[in-house]
């Protein structure tokens, strides 16, 4: 029975012991494996980096390497040339586009295409009453081809300068009719003295509705500007002006009014005189004959009537007794 025990003891023990040991070799082994994995991902700098840790939370991460000034002024120079080479450089218009290249590039033509092109072109400058517009105006006004100084004459609309006056009365006597009518009806934005001599030329036009824009334009003008006109008017060769001056100056009135009606009085035409005759009585109540007659008399009491053509009242008081 020993011996049975035995037996059977021993091989127990020894699978035992084997068990024991291959559990050892079994932890060894995979101990040994975890080294050599971690060994080998240990020299990863990334992967240490990017592992948060209470002793790298506050490192300062590493900047990246920037070029140098020089490196940096090198690789924008051509930008910046480029878009130096592109930028429109703000100057004023005459500056710009000067005046003498604008007449030379006219000169240089002979097709009145162009040059009504060239003309419009300024139409900017001439909006903003550039006075280097002028200078163009007045010559190109000349050319023989109406449509080459209608397109120049447009440009001074809205210009208020006498500046202006020369080019005008060069348009005015152009034979193109549009161009004529045109300056004159630039008259009417104009206030200066010189525009009732302009004004009164135009009176002398062949074209009827010349001579009306004339007139009618009178009415917005001052006073010293109208009679000058009428003054005219009233010895124009051509009816139309002459009857309406007529009622111009009654309508208008004063002693200057009546002054100008009594010269028209020596006109030729009998039918005339009546008018004139009829106009005189309207404003101061007075029936005269003949020219002698009104002139005398009107000499001689004039000042007893004031700029209404009323009587003062020191003549009133002086009728009445």
């Amino acid at each position: 029975m020993v011996k049975t025990k035995k037996h059977y003891g021993f091989p127990v023990s020894v699978v035992y012991i084997l068990v024991l040991f291959s559990t050892i070799c079994i932890i060894i082994g995979c101990s040994s494996k975890k080294d050599e994995t971690n060994s080998k991902k240990s020299p990863s700098a990334k992967t240490e980096v990017n592992t948060p840790s209470a002793d790298k939370e506050h490192r300062v991460p590493e900047l990246p390497t920037l070029p140098s000034p020089e490196a940096n002024q090198a690789a924008n120079t051509p930008q910046i040339i480029k878009e130096v080479d592109t930028v429109e450089i703000e100057e004023p218009c005459e500056v710009a586009v000067s005046t003498d290249t604008l007449l030379k590039e006219l000169t240089r033509t002979s097709d009145s295409d162009k040059k009504v092109e060239i003309l419009r072109s300024m139409f900017d400058r001439a909006s903003d009453q550039d006075p280097c517009v002028i200078k163009i105006v007045q010559k190109e006004v000349a050319e023989k081809d109406g449509n080459v100084a209608l397109a120049a004459i447009e440009l001074l609309q809205g210009y208020e300068s006498p500046q202006v006056l020369p080019a005008i009365a060069k348009a005015m006597a152009h034979p193109d009719e549009d161009v004529r009518l045109t300056a004159v009806n630039l008259l009417l934005d104009i206030n200066d003295p010189q525009t009732g001599d302009l004004l009164a030329a135009a009176l002398s036009d062949k074209s009827e509705d010349i001579r009306s824009t004339a007139l009618d334009e009178i009415k917005y003008k001052d006073t010293q500007v109208q009679f000058k006109v009428l003054e005219t008017a009233i010895s124009s060769s051509h009816s139309d002006v002459k009857e309406d001056s007529i009622f111009m100056l009654q309508y208008i009135g004063g002693p200057r009014a009546v002054d100008i009606l009594i010269e028209a009085l020596r006109d030729k035409d009998p039918e005339f005189r009546e008018t004139v005759t009829s106009a005189i009585s309207a404003l101061i109540d007075k029936d005269f004959e003949s020219y002698k007659e009104a002139k005398s008399w009107w000499e001689k009491n004039k000042n007893k009537y004031d700029e209404d053509l009323i009587l003062t009242e020191e003549q009133q008081e002086t009728q009445k007794n």
